[in-house]
């Protein structure tokens, strides 16, 4: 299920967006300014932000900025704000798409799936509530603060992630870090693990004992 948070200061509006967008396969939820919008953020999981520019405790535009610093999310803009000027401003702070009131619901039902489709597809990224990893641009946020990693860790957060839930062996670790290529100590695994805990947080990747381990995320 596709969640979206729609940010609208018209109630009326705000209503009927989330009537009319939530299905079977999508559910869409409300906020109504950008301090009940982080509220929610910070709660939920949502798969995409439809954001208003005029908002009553602040500016659609520096919110995205924002968010999109700690966070990969898709944002689109529905506003009534039609200058070329405003819709720069918008796409340069981050947002995927501009669209401008009045609108075809229609369209916008379109514009959303191709964009919850694009985001699905990209297996080079990460992201859940503490944690947004950009494997292809080697950008890796811890809590919306950027934490910085050595090969080594960025191969086995990599391979750890790609397959998140599940245990990795300590041999099919060993093999993905170094390839089977280079005389190492017992301990070269141990350490490198240790070493992404530290950066990462203790409780994200779990020891199964005689097993191995495995990417628990948020979850830790």
């Amino acid at each position: 299920m596709k969640r979206i948070l729609i940010i609208e200061d018209d109630g009326a509006i705000r209503t009927g967006l989330c009537r009319s967008l939530s299905s079977d396969t999508m559910e869409a939820a409300g906020a109504e300014d950008l301090a009940s919008a982080r509220r929610r953020l910070a709660a939920e999981r949502f798969d995409l932000l439809l954001l208003d520019c005029n908002l009553p405790d602040g500016n659609g535009v520096d919110f995205c900025r924002e968010l999109t610093q700690s966070m990969t999310l898709p944002v689109v803009f529905l506003t009534v704000r039609d200058s070329e000027l405003d819709e720069v401003s918008a796409f340069r702070a981050g947002a995927c798409d501009y669209v401008k009131k009045p609108f075809s619901l229609m369209v916008l039902r379109e514009r959303i799936a191709a964009l919850l489709e694009r985001a699905e597809h990209r297996s080079d990224l990460y992201v859940d509530r503490r944690y947004r990893f950009d494997f292809g641009a080697m950008d890796f946020f811890v809590d919306g603060e950027r934490v910085y990693l050595g090969a080594t860790e960025c191969r086995l957060l990599a391979a750890l992630v790609k397959n998140a839930g599940n245990v990795l062996s300590r041999a099919a670790l060993t093999d993905a870090l170094w390839e089977g290529g280079e005389e190492l100590n017992e301990n070269a695994l141990s350490v490198a693990v240790s070493r992404l805990r530290g950066r990462l947080g203790e409780k994200s990747i779990s020891t199964i004992y005689g097993l191995g381990y495995v990417w628990v995320g948020d979850r830790g």
